[in-house]
């Protein structure tokens, strides 16, 4: 990092604002292609008792990796904290002589958009063989394991012995660290869980200063801080146990960090699948010219102004005028680009030529200006901008991307969204900083624009540093039943609208709400509503309800059972803002409502009580249909969905207004006719909260990325040009990746586990197999997802 930007940083209060505690200014960049780091002992410390703590950003799901070792040789000679592809993997060798000694485990890191904290801590001296190995990711330990033979009482490891070299990101038998490092540190004699190195704040883990934790290191104990860019494995413990890098410059020192996340380009984006990634996924080998070719990036936006830079490195043809600069929709198919050959812009599919753009020699830079904000979006050659813009009709959520346009030509280029002014070491570094000081780029940013990265994201209203969480307006809720009544607890906040569904059992679902006196409510896909059923739910409780026990629905004795909790508004009041009478209970800051109101038979509105449009919208009455619809993903009034059926979409003209303050209904016997009692449950998207959108499908196990901005905590998803049902998958169900257990809106199907498989990311989702509910080939789908944190603080998953 440039002093300039150190001092700028300091002076805008810190890259990690006032959320958080400690913040980690430097990672070191490792590419797993001969770099590394070792260290040969000149004392043997504690070969039975240690810990190792650090934080990583992974750049790919599929690579081997070696995080830490000592020793050499075939096999598993050696003790290896290693990243096996998707899993961590611990290996040690009994020293002097076999066994060999594993733990495997089956949680799958398949996060590349956000950070990692593991922490891995041996201690044979453990009566109880379990306690012996443990590892702990984002400070949850993991027990799932795929192989475990763990080491024997009081052995000694090769891990703190003078008679083997030490290793960081280099394992013989495996490629070395794919990814970034940042704020490794090992205990010489310690066995230490991770809050001693981190600590969790209102959801989110977060890094403490190793400086204030009065560690022993012991004898070979060490900080590695990455902060000396000429030395970067320099000790900054004090115990001056440096480590030599091969393979490593200054250049490799970048300013992504677990406290300021940066924008990389998205190797989980199918579109770029015919691309090489390297360098961090900072650097992109454009393949030819193709459908699979446009690598999208783990950030995007809808409001802001934002700059980034692009390097063209080299070319299998005698220039780079054919790359492609621009930005996408990461959910769909409308993109905006232009290249250096005549300058040719192009948005859908239409061209149209700038005059006097062009570049395409080896070394050009090309500067990406977009302001999201007005819609424009405009590029500079060289720090050289052109006059005026190069699209004036940007709209919607937007990713930077590359491409290539000319099928005879391979590129590699690299990007840097303001973590690596010195493009890897291919160009002199530059020293121009954003308007916040949190990004460094070769040329003069635009006034007012930034870097993306997480301290210049927009602060969210609902999220670990605001007045509330995520948490405290939607979560999920795990019990067994009792077969008598029982307080489910651990909600965090008196729910107003709860959908339970039995796990191991087949059984209808049960869905009240706040404006229905208990304890009526309906149980779907069955379509009618019950006041008969009095020992379903009896009570919604300050952290939670209580369920009864002689329901099926809700409490069998020895059954499983999954609770969704929404926080609306409480008690209903009157809401007069449309042509009748509305009784509202709305959450305006989370963007959840629930209304009841009279069917007139006629043309009317009802008030919904949000203070922004609808985006998605369930309408219910007794003995009907529930009809769902997704106004944002249609972009129409007049597509709609039966939620307790496998149908496709329908159309009419039943829904005639939405807008900030009404809903508008034409008659209909399901959501519009005189007599006749209706419940409307309305949801508006909140940033960093919710998302409500669609996506196509593609039919591979390579299944699309789906951005929401969040790290999910309940997902549904509902194909709408074919049959198929109301899939719902959660973080609670599945604690880690692959996240395969599912329920059915739309059936009294007990829980799948391993059909339907979907990963919960840091930013959004994707799609992992070729099913007919959420990825089949030519697929359209819409979605419905909440967060458990904005993608802005969350960790990696």
């Amino acid at each position: 990092m440039s002093q300039l930007s150190k001092a700028l940083i300091a002076a805008a209060g810190n890259a990690g604002g006032d959320f958080y505690p400690y913040t980690i200014e430097n990672s070191c960049r490792m590419t797993g292609t001969g770099d590394y780091f070792s260290r040969s002992l000149s004392t043997s410390g504690n070969q039975k008792t240690w810990t190792l703590s650090f934080w990583v950003k992974k750049v790919a799901t599929n690579l081997y990796g070696a995080f830490f070792g000592a020793g050499a040789g075939s096999g598993y000679n050696g003790t290896n904290v290693l990243n096996y592809g998707e899993r961590i993997f611990y290996a040690t060798y009994d020293n002097p002589s076999p066994p060999y000694y594993y733990v495997g485990f089956n949680e799958l890191l398949r996060d590349t958009s956000a950070w990692y904290h593991i922490v891995v801590q041996l201690n044979t001296t453990h009566a109880t063989t379990t306690e012996r190995q443990k590892v702990w990711i984002n400070g949850v330990r993991l027990s799932d394991y795929w192989y475990s033979n763990y080491i024997a009482q009081n052995t000694n490891g090769y891990v703190n012995s003078a008679s083997y070299t030490h290793y960081i990101g280099y394992n013989p038998n495996y490629s070395g660290l794919h990814g970034y490092l940042a704020d490794m540190i090992f205990l010489d004699g310690q066995a230490l869980d991770p809050t001693s190195f981190a600590e969790d704040i209102n959801g989110v883990w977060v890094p403490k200063d190793p400086a204030q934790q009065g560690f022993t290191f012991g004898t070979n104990g060490f900080w590695l801080d990455f902060s000396n860019s000429s030395a970067l494995g320099t000790d900054a413990s004090g115990n001056g146990n440096n480590w030599t890098s091969t393979g490593l410059t200054s250049s490799d020192q970048v300013i992504d960090t677990p406290t300021n996340n940066f924008c990389t380009v998205n190797p989980l984006d199918p579109e770029g699948a015919s691309n090489t990634l390297s360098e961090g996924n900072l650097g992109v080998y454009i393949n030819s010219q193709n459908t699979s070719e446009e690598s999208g990036a783990t950030f995007a936006f809808e409001s802001g102004k934002w700059y980034w830079e692009t390097y063209l490195l080299s070319t299998n043809s005698s220039n780079l005028s054919n790359v492609y600069v621009g930005v996408k929709d990461p959910n769909g198919s409308n993109y905006w680009m232009v290249r250096g050959n005549g300058g040719e812009a192009e948005h859908n599919g239409t061209q149209t030529n700038i005059s006097g753009l062009s570049w395409g020699s080896v070394g050009d830079i090309v500067g990406v200006a977009v302001d999201a904000d007005a819609g424009t979006w405009t590029v500079s050659v060289n720090g050289t901008w052109i006059s005026g813009d190069v699209h004036t009709s940007l709209s919607g959520l937007l990713t930077p991307f590359n491409d290539n346009g000319n099928s005879a030509n391979q590129h590699n280029i690299r990007v840097n969204f303001g973590q690596d002014s010195t493009f890897a070491g291919n160009t002199t570094a530059g020293s121009n900083t954003d308007a916040n000081g949190n990004g460094e780029f070769k040329y003069a940013v635009p006034t007012d624009y930034l870097a993306l990265c997480a301290a210049n994201l927009t602060e969210p209203a609902i999220g670990p540093n605001s007045d509330t969480t995520s948490d405290e307006n939607f979560n999920t809720v795990l019990y067994t039943g009792t077969g008598s009544s029982q307080s489910i607890t651990g909600v965090g906040f008196q729910p107003d609208f709860l959908l339970i569904s039995r796990r191991s059992a087949n059984e209808y679902r049960w869905m009240v709400d706040v404006l229905r006196t208990l304890p009526t409510g309906f149980n779907p896909p069955a379509t009618t509503e019950r006041s008969d059923i009095t020992d379903a739910v009896t009570s919604f409780d300050s952290d939670g309800f209580t369920a009864g026990g002689g329901s099926g629905y809700t409490g069998t004795s020895g059954n499983t059972y999954v609770a969704w909790n929404w926080k609306a508004g409480g008690s209903g009041v009157s809401n007069t803002d449309g042509s009748i009478t509305s009784t509202v209970s709305a959450n305006q800051d989370a963007g959840i409502s629930i209304v009841r109101y009279a069917g007139t038979g006629a043309s009317m509105t009802f008030g919904h009580g949000l203070g922004q449009p609808v985006d998605f919208m369930i309408i219910h009455r007794a003995s009907d249909n529930f009809i769902a619809y997704p106004f944002s993903a249609t972009g129409n009034l007049t597509n709609f969905l039966q939620m307790e059926n496998l149908n496709p979409y329908a159309s009419d003209s039943v829904c005639h207004t939405n807008n900030s303050t009404v809903i508008g209904l034409n008659a209909s016997g399901a959501r519009n006719t005189s007599g006749y009692n209706y419940m409307a449950y309305c949801f508006a998207e909140v940033e960093g909260f919710s998302s409500f959108g669609k996506y196509n499908g593609n039919g591979s196990t390579n299944g699309p990325f789906v951005y929401t901005g969040f790290r999910p905590a309940w997902v549904m998803i509902k194909k709408t040009n074919g049959y198929n049902d109301w899939g719902i998958w959660d973080a609670k169900r599945s604690p880690y990746n692959v996240v395969g257990r599912t329920l059915f809106f739309d059936s009294t199907n007990s829980e799948y586990s391993g059909n339907y498989l979907i990963d919960f990311l840091s930013n959004g989702f994707k799609l992992k197999n070729d099913v007919g509910i959420s990825n089949d080939s030519g697929g359209q789908y819409i979605y419905v997802a909440f967060a458990e944190a904005p993608f802005k603080y969350s960790n990696a998953r």
